[in-house]
């Protein structure tokens, strides 16, 4: 009768330095031991079967076998190492999987490493549903980083614990839990989507459960092919859509050799929501991360944001907060929380990139007065008619050197360049950034090889009065702290320089960490100058 949570397995990474929590199932009031490094902790399962028993802390360790016993029965795993362990959630650009990075051909050449673990969790949208097909074939396993296994983890996850690994020396786990499409609030308890001001999408869901039918429901939700994701690779629609294919190849996935209409709403095509939709409040909180939840965790990786520009951007200045909370809540650890800010993006699918912008700007906010938090920028490597930037090796060794100084305490410059000021002179145009270490730099390509001038300031755009000027002909030099720009356009007087405005952008402004800067926003008028 001894069962233990789905994430305790063989080949699983524990969390080293401090107590860390099993659980599982067992007879009712039976006593459960586990034993480890020397050590043994033990509980009685409730009246319910239930039962939880905290050991450690556990030092790190390469090798380990873990017993778990509850009188005749016992559970040995095996192969378990301890070091750090890291939550990557978030929707489709951290889940995002090696298999579509543009680099995966290149760390199949060399990908050997057994200290680093990946478990991804099932994507199941309501708890039954782990019981109801085949997940177990490719999910709720601990995978090692091994060519042969390479394609099934998280991109940016992996790229951050490669780098983890080699920089320290200690086992690097990565918990896989997301979906790609899904909004936060999707991942939040119905309490911290209300203390969040987002009390909209609970309203919105009432209305549509309102107007549902159960029973045509429930027949669409069991007969359609997406309600069950056990075989991502088999979808071929889907694959070409993350490997970037154009929509016309797409099309022909969808139809072969049918005409397709002329016009094609996407958005029909998706589920209606329900009690099962994976994007309604709660779901996958409930479903998914609750599931994971103690699991022992050194932090939070978090890519997720572009759904919410979908529906109501107006809310995430609220709602990614309270989002953060409730993660530190469900772990009861003030858990650092490593995030990365949206990539420019101008349209894909029936997706528009315009209000990322807002998106970015609460991300932003967040950083800056959340504490625990840090923000991994990534404006030099967006993609202007693909949502899934296919270049995630900048994006983990970026949320990495984050996790440099904010969870190991290196003295590290982690932080993107950022606008503080500007000054009209002679002609002169001089943007002040702080976060820029020994100095600024102008590129001439960005990592993901695009082409960028080293003489003008990408993703730049500048007002006099209602008047915007062409800064793709303003000179512009980087010196220290500042960017200088001249044109004998630009003159004394109101003027609004914007650095990463709307949607699509590209932005080649490097501090000396090579962190390519923030979006931000100034108005200077007569010497006074307004940050935005």
């Amino acid at each position: 009768m001894l069962k233990l949570a789905l994430i305790f397995q063989d080949h699983m990474t524990l969390q080293r330095g401090k107590p860390i929590a099993f659980w599982g199932t067992a007879g009712a009031g039976d006593e459960v031991s586990i034993t480890v490094q020397n050590m043994t902790a033990s509980c009685r399962a409730a009246t319910n079967g239930c039962w939880r028993a905290e050991i450690g802390p556990l030092e790190a360790s390469f090798q380990e076998t873990i017993q778990i016993a509850s009188g005749d029965d016992s559970v040995f795993l095996h192969d378990v190492q301890v070091g750090d362990v890291y939550l990557a959630a978030g929707q489709s650009n951290m889940e995002f999987y090696m298999r579509y990075d543009a680099d995966f051909a290149d760390e199949m050449e060399t990908c050997t490493n057994d200290d680093i673990r990946f478990f991804d969790y099932p994507e199941v949208s309501y708890p039954d549903q782990i019981n109801e097909a085949d997940y177990g074939r490719n999910f709720g396993f601990w995978r090692r980083a091994t060519a042969d296994q390479l394609q099934w983890f998280s991109a940016p996850a992996y790229y951050f614990a490669k780098t983890l690994q080699a920089r320290y020396g200690v086992p690097i786990g990565i918990v896989g839990c997301n979906w790609g499409g899904t909004p936060a609030c999707a991942w939040m308890s119905e309490e911290a989507i209300e203390e969040g001001g987002g009390g909209l999408y609970l309203e919105e869901y009432r209305e549509a459960l309102a107007d549902l039918d159960p029973e045509t429901y429930e027949n669409r939700f069991r007969t359609d092919p997406a309600s069950w994701r056990t075989e991502p690779f088999a979808d071929a629609a889907s694959v070409m859509l993350m490997e970037g294919r154009i929509l016309e190849e797409i099309l022909r996935g969808l139809y072969g050799d049918m005409t397709p209409p002329p016009q094609i709403d996407f958005s029909a095509m998706a589920p209606p929501m329900g009690p099962k939709n994976e994007k309604r409040p709660c779901g996958l909180y409930e479903s998914m991360l609750s599931q994971v939840a103690p699991y022992g965790m050194r932090g939070i990786l978090y890519y997720q944001g572009e759904s919410d520009g979908d529906a109501h951007p107006e809310l995430y200045a609220t709602l990614f907060p309270a989002l953060i909370r409730c993660f530190r809540r469900l772990w009861n650890d003030e858990l650092p929380f490593l995030f990365v800010q949206l990539a420019p993006f101008g349209r894909w699918m029936q997706c528009v990139g315009e209000p990322y912008a807002i998106i970015r700007e609460a991300q932003q906010h967040t950083a800056d007065t959340v504490p625990g938090v840090g923000m991994a920028v990534i404006t030099d490597i967006g993609m202007e008619l693909d949502i899934h930037p296919k270049k995630k090796k900048p994006v983990g060794e970026r949320l990495a050197l984050l996790a440099e100084k904010i969870i190991y305490g290196e003295d590290v410059l982690c932080e993107a360049p950022t606008l503080l000021g500007m000054e009209v002179k002679d002609g002169q145009l001089r943007l002040r950034f702080g976060n820029v270490g020994t100095g600024l730099h102008l590129a001439a390509h960005t990592p993901d090889g695009a082409q960028t001038h080293p003489a003008r300031l990408g993703g730049l755009t500048l007002a006099l009065g209602d008047e915007e000027l062409d800064c793709s002909s303003i000179p512009a030099t980087a010196d220290n702290d500042t960017v200088i720009l001249r044109s004998s356009e630009i003159r004394k007087g109101r003027i609004t320089a914007e650095l990463g405005r709307g949607g699509w952008f590209r932005i080649n402004l490097y501090n000396s960490a090579d962190l390519p800067a923030r979006p931000g926003r100034l108005t200077t008028n007569e010497g006074v100058t307004h940050i935005h």
